[in-house]
């Protein structure tokens, strides 16, 4: 990662353990992670459980009290291994009437789970919303943010992601001020607006990535490029690197720090 001309890299939460079942994760595994990728010439980004199998907020029976414990979990790997933020997805809804008191549940989870962290300052979390999450399937992001900001959360734009679900010309519609001030990271992708899980190198798909650039520059944000799904990531980072470069230089505030994501 560190040859490829990123500075920093999100970890992914599945990434972290041995990968065998029962075998628990602690936070001796989460720093020792850290130290690696520090030692290596880069800085964690983000803790990415984007998809762990403890979060289902709106599930059966005990789920909500897994959530919220796996969630103080997160957090504290996330400290421990000096990440500044813990990346989550919002979860399901299948009613758009569900959807209010969805964010309000969402926000009480988040807020329990910083308790329940026992962390002086735990780290704070944002949500990437997927095409079947509620926050873009039922096109609720301004709900979403202003429950999300309540609680110190925030949004991270994926451009595929939003893309997908929204189309290509909706984008910057959907990045009204209200959604925009909870924008707290984005994954830097681009996309054919058809294929949810498939992030294409900038140029590759459809959208217009300096637009949406244009759209949130002058905030201070982290910014990973997410490739997740794009079967020669190596060669795309290789030819596409000063592109995104000059993205990062352009539009966000701040130095800029490249890093990789999924």
């Amino acid at each position: 990662i560190k040859d490829l001309g990123f500075d920093g890299t999100e970890v992914h939460g599945s990434h972290i353990g041995p990968g065998m079942p029962g075998v628990p994760v602690f936070e001796a595994h989460a720093a020792a992670v850290g130290d690696v990728v520090r030692r290596a010439g880069l800085f964690v980004s983000t803790l990415n459980v984007v998809g762990d199998e403890t979060f289902d907020p709106f599930g059966a029976g005990n789920a909500r009290e897994t959530t919220i414990d796996g969630l103080a979990a997160h957090m504290r790997w996330a400290a421990a291994m000096g990440a500044p933020r813990v990346l989550i997805w919002e979860g399901r809804v299948e009613r758009r009437q569900d959807v209010e008191g969805a964010c309000r549940s969402l926000a009480e989870i988040i807020e329990t789970a910083n308790r329940r962290s026992k962390l002086a300052d735990p780290p704070p979390v944002s949500v990437e919303a997927h095409t079947f999450t509620f926050g873009l399937k039922h096109h609720a992001l301004p709900e979403l943010a202003v429950a999300l900001r309540s609680v110190g959360a925030g949004i991270c734009l994926d451009f595929c992601h939003f893309g997908v679900a929204l189309g290509r010309d909706n984008i910057l519609p959907a990045l009204d001020d209200e959604v925009l001030a909870a924008i707290n990271h984005v994954h830097y992708a681009d996309t054919d607006t058809k294929n949810s899980e498939l992030h294409f190198p900038p140029g590759e798909g459809v959208i217009d990535i300096d637009a949406i650039g244009r759209r949130i520059a002058g905030r201070s944000l982290a910014v990973s490029w997410d490739l997740f799904g794009w079967p020669g990531p190596r060669h795309a980072i290789r030819a596409k690197m000063d592109i995104y470069r000059n993205f990062v230089g352009r539009h966000v505030a701040g130095p800029p720090r490249t890093s990789g994501a999924s």
